[in-house]
């Protein structure tokens, strides 16, 4: 174990930290929220400073890197290392970077991961704008996160789903599993702007 991992806080002190963190609050509140928005962060448009997602993710100030306590160094910490774990696991596996967090049944419940990734897309909506044209042919590489979105009234991102029990089913045991089939092909539609060469 390295000294910044020493440092680094648990992700049960980050969690409990984001749950009670106020002025300004955190975009998120738990891990599996924090892991869709730094998710969106790495494979979607490039944002032109970290900062300008880090910062508010964890509700920071801006000039946080130069003046940090350090509790806030620690929390900036926990979540600069994954940001590089998160881009290494897009490059290797799709199955890393879909939702995670169990429901009490065992099955997956993936709203916390898609509500972070959408809260990183509010963040840089203007770069994320034409993959949410309906003409474009990739905005549906977004629906099975979006699916799961509420805007900040509470109502469906994509308009309320058809009724019946075909969908019902199909939004809790289903939709979520082509998380892991769109993530690499956003990151691959993103590629060429975020970095300067190819692998």
């Amino acid at each position: 174990m390295s000294a910044i991992d020493d440092m680094a806080l648990s992700d049960e002190a980050l969690q409990a930290w984001m749950a009670i963190k106020t002025n300004p609050r955190p975009l998120v509140r738990t891990l599996s929220a924090l892991d869709g928005f730094v998710t969106a962060a790495v494979t979607g448009p490039r944002f032109a400073d970290p900062q300008d997602w880090m910062c508010p993710l964890m509700g920071l100030p801006r000039d946080v890197l130069a003046k940090l306590c350090n509790r806030s160094r620690r929390v900036c910490q926990r979540r600069q290392d994954p940001q590089l774990d998160q881009r290494d696991a897009l490059r290797q596996t799709a199955g890393l970077c879909a939702p995670i967090r169990h429901q009490p049944s065992g099955g997956i419940d993936p709203r916390p991961w898609c509500q972070g990734f959408h809260a990183a897309m509010n963040l840089n909506i203007k770069k994320w704008k034409r993959l949410l044209d309906l003409n474009n042919p990739n905005h549906g590489l977004l629906l099975p996160i979006l699916i799961y979105c509420v805007d900040k009234k509470g109502r469906p991102v994509l308009g309320k789903p058809r009724p019946g029990p075909d969908t019902a089913h199909f939004i809790e045991h289903e939709a979520y599993k082509d998380i892991a089939l769109v993530i690499p092909a956003l990151r691959e539609l993103h590629y060429v702007t975020r970095y300067d060469d190819r692998e």
